[in-house]
């Protein structure tokens, strides 16, 4: 009787709905199953006759023990011999072969050392020259120390427009790196960004690197062709 008025009441609200649900599917059984692998091998019936062995699928049919396999063996492969022992640190051999290789005189890793004195710091102005096109000069903004990628970022104007160029220290291109004016103090930062505004931007070097270009000529003794006696 209930029943039938639960059916006929009409929908007044979501709870009402959801109790009556509730109801029903409290009346709901489920029957799971658990599988667990035997651990032993189940033993082969020794009274089956010869007729049904046939029929028995490969993996049950019985073997020399006569029992049932309980799954298809897998061969397990010992695991490979580690090489850590060999090279306990792949990366460092790796940057030092690829050093040895791109610079093997070692100037360039003194030049670019954080630990030498003497060697380039943001602040300085410096000159690159290269295999296949013009050199280009400026002053050093930053200098990213990555090992075989270390590069350094230099800015400069060019017909009174500003231009940045990062070069790869150990570039095949890159024929030689020059220091040619120091900074006079030196900086407190590791990127002078703040060079790009107008009130602290340093301008061209063209003025300075011909300066610098005259000084090297006069010292290296590279003066001018001799004019032949007549």
């Amino acid at each position: 009787m209930a029943s039938l008025q639960s059916a006929t009441r009409p929908l007044g609200c979501w709870n009402s709905i959801c109790r009556e649900l509730g109801k029903l599917q409290s009346h709901r059984r489920f029957l799971t199953t658990v599988y667990s692998v035997p651990k032993q091998r189940l033993p082969f019936p020794e009274n089956l006759p010869k007729q049904f062995q046939s029929q028995l699928p490969k993996a049950f049919k019985p073997g020399k023990g006569k029992s049932f396999p309980i799954a298809n063996q897998i061969k397990i492969f010992p695991p490979p011999p580690s090489t850590r022992a060999a090279c306990k640190e792949p990366i460092v051999a790796f940057t030092k072969d690829q050093l040895a290789i791109l610079d093997p005189t070692g100037e360039r890793q003194k030049l670019f050392n954080k630990r030498n004195r003497q060697g380039a710091k943001v602040g300085d102005i410096l000159r690159v020259s290269f295999k296949s096109g013009d050199p280009f000069a400026g002053v050093c903004l930053n200098i990213r120390q990555r090992g075989v990628d270390t590069a350094f970022l230099l800015r400069n104007q060019l017909t009174r427009v500003a231009c940045e160029m990062w070069i790869k220290v150990y570039s095949p291109n890159v024929q030689a790196v020059e220091i040619v004016k120091r900074a006079e103090k030196r900086k407190r930062r590791a990127r002078l960004t703040y060079m790009r505004k107008p009130e602290h931007d340093f301008g061209t070097v063209e003025g300075i690197v011909q300066k610098y270009l005259k000084e090297r000529a006069i010292l290296s003794g590279e003066r001018g062709p001799k004019k032949q006696k007549s």
